[in-house]
């Protein structure tokens, strides 16, 4: 099937009439959306790309005409047109044009969800870069493709409540890639649907305390004890659900937390590790090496623009 028949016909320049020029300090990208907004979208012809940066939104590049390149922490994705690219909130990425075509280049303030519930297991899964297209995703794809096509549509249209109605896709587009995630890994196969969705409320639950308190010392056993299920049973069943142990799944909330304080501010890097709820700072250091193949001063320098970014191969010279 051809998406790209399914374009709509608008009036691509009118809505983003407010913008003046990019804003980046130091490999940031800054004032992205339009005054007392949260949504930008970009129906882009440049032939020119852009250098390494980063941003504290989600952005969803989905080509049109011709193909389109990204390196995304260091590993590079070349996107055909109708495929659809997830770029995670603060990854440094640099995106590469062809000399001619287009693509939607979206970005989205999910900050707001932070209050849901289940938004917590989808930032688990879209910690990493995520490629849907027709051969991979089958009607998963056609219908995340049909949403984006409504929410191009509600933004250059400039409709009333656009803003609304293009979370409210955005949600569905969330529940569709959540549901696609669990039916694909498919816990818990040897319980009735009625227990299944009773042990996804309780894990659910866990995975709410952890989001509010992984900062703090806590434990397998609180998080358990939350949950309602013995440490032995909730740890097999964490495990199951969410396709990582609950220690890792920690560790790598607290990592995150520390990356985006290492790219934000010059708070010492052992403040940053207790911050991020390390209760040492050679623990902080080794792990966060593990993660991210660099010590923490390395990925602040990173960050700051004091050392150079290929855009090519993704790597530091």
């Amino acid at each position: 099937m051809d998406r790209r028949s399914r374009r709509p016909e608008l009036n691509y320049y009118q809505q983003n009439r407010d913008f003046v020029a990019r804003t980046v300090e130091s490999r940031l990208e800054k004032n992205i959306f339009p005054k007392g907004g949260s949504i930008r979208i970009w129906h882009n012809e440049q032939t020119d790309g852009f250098e390494a940066h980063w941003h504290r939104t989600l952005e969803v590049i989905v080509p049109i005409e011709n193909c389109y390149d990204a390196v995304i922490d260091q590993v590079s994705y070349h996107i055909v047109p109708g495929d659809i690219l997830f770029i995670p909130p603060r990854a440094m990425h640099t995106l590469i044009a062809p000399e001619s075509g287009a693509r939607f280049i979206c970005l989205f303030n999910v900050e707001i969800f932070d209050s849901l519930r289940d938004y917590v297991s989808m930032q688990t899964l879209l910690k990493n870069p995520l490629l849907i297209s027709e051969a991979t995703h089958g009607q998963l794809y056609g219908d995340v493709y049909s949403d984006f096509v409504q929410i191009w549509t509600e933004y250059f249209g400039d409709a009333d409540y656009y803003e609304f109605s293009i979370y409210s896709r955005l949600l569905h587009i969330f529940s569709l890639l959540g549901r696609h995630s669990i039916s694909t890994l498919q816990p818990f196969p040897e319980l009735s649907p009625d227990r299944r969705r009773i042990y996804y409320e309780r894990l659910g639950r866990a995975l709410d305390y952890i989001s509010k308190h992984y900062t703090e010392s806590i434990t397998l056993e609180d998080a358990a004890v939350i949950s309602g299920f013995s440490k032995y049973h909730f740890s097999r069943l964490f495990k199951e659900y969410m396709n990582c142990n609950f220690y890792d799944y920690l560790t790598d909330l607290r990592i995150r937390s520390a990356q985006a304080m290492l790219a934000a501010n010059e708070l010492p890097i052992t403040e940053v590790a207790l911050l991020s709820g390390f209760s040492s700072i050679s623990t902080f250091n080794r792990t966060f090496r593990q993660k991210n193949g660099c010590t923490p001063g390395e990925y602040r320098t990173l960050f700051s623009g004091r050392q150079q970014y290929s855009p090519a191969y993704g790597d530091l010279r």
